[in-house]
């Protein structure tokens, strides 16, 4: 069999799956996102840009995409700061500890999401456990204002996450020649100094898979900043899911969509500009 034959056979069924279920279905949203809204009709197919220049210029929905980055920037410096001493110290590990941290990371993966996200609604409501606790031991008098705004959002995302940070960094943690490490410890490099010259360097592979993976699950969220945000927390997930149920405007819902995968796509290749190799 030729090479391009046998090339087409192998990816024949892959492109048709990707076509079908992910090609098709943005092109359609794509057509929606250019019709004109019908408070009848849902949309008229009419072609218009009226609805992009809604987004792009009305202040509510460029605040609304400067809050979904933000958060998603938030979410991914933090479980960067919390997931790379884990990593470190699970790579560094012996066998049997190595399991049970690796198991231990893995533990929030286990759970459906919905769960995980009750599971904080109940930790963190104003009768919840966190404030229980906190009154009971007389650190507070009242209850803290722990859910229903955007540090509730960001305990459940970075919870979410947390693992997809720390996975990523493993890997190449592990990778890291020890030789180089022992080396410059004979030569009297200080534990920061090898951090910061040697460890960190070589792992930033780890720590771009790691971030891009953490940002682009962040911005694209639903149900925990929809649940633990309350209505007082949008991002454009939520706002999409609104258009498409409550206010029925399906033409603004569609062109928040594209907005969503623009940004997406424009962070994945910032990404490979950033962290492609040599």
């Amino acid at each position: 069999m030729p090479r391009r034959a046998a090339l087409a056979l192998y990816l024949g069924p892959v492109t048709l799956f990707y076509l079908v279920f992910l090609v098709a279905p943005y092109a359609m949203v794509l057509r929606l996102s250019v019709f004109r809204f019908s408070a009848m009709q849902l949309y008229i197919p009419q072609f218009t840009l009226a609805n992009y220049t809604a987004v792009l210029t009305d202040p509510f929905y460029l605040a609304l995409m400067a809050r979904t980055i933000g958060l998603g920037v938030l979410v991914t410096v933090i479980s960067l700061l919390l997931g790379y001493p884990l990593a470190l110290k699970i790579a560094r590990a012996g066998p049997r500890l190595k399991s049970l941290l690796i198991a231990i990371t893995l533990s929030p993966l286990l759970i459906n999401l919905l769960v995980r996200t009750y599971a904080w609604l109940v930790l963190l409501g104003d009768t919840g456990v966190v404030n229980k606790w906190l009154q009971a031991l007389g650190l507070t008098t009242a209850p803290l204002p722990l859910g229903g705004n955007m540090f509730a959002v960001v305990v459940g995302l970075v919870h979410v996450s947390l693992p997809l940070m720390a996975l990523s960094l493993i890997g190449v943690l592990e990778r890291i020649d020890a030789a180089l490490v022992d080396a410059a410890d004979s030569l009297g490099a200080s534990r920061a100094r090898i951090l910061r010259k040697i460890i960190l360097p070589l792992s930033l592979p780890g720590i771009g898979a790691g971030s891009l993976l953490v940002f682009t699950f962040t911005i694209s969220a639903f149900i925990t900043p929809s649940l633990l945000g309350g209505n007082r927390v949008s991002t454009i997930s939520t706002v999409i899911y609104e258009k498409f149920t409550f206010s029925a405007n399906w033409p603004v819902g569609a062109t928040l969509v594209m907005a969503l995968l623009v940004i997406n796509a424009a962070v994945i290749a910032l990404h490979g500009r950033l962290f492609r190799e040599a």
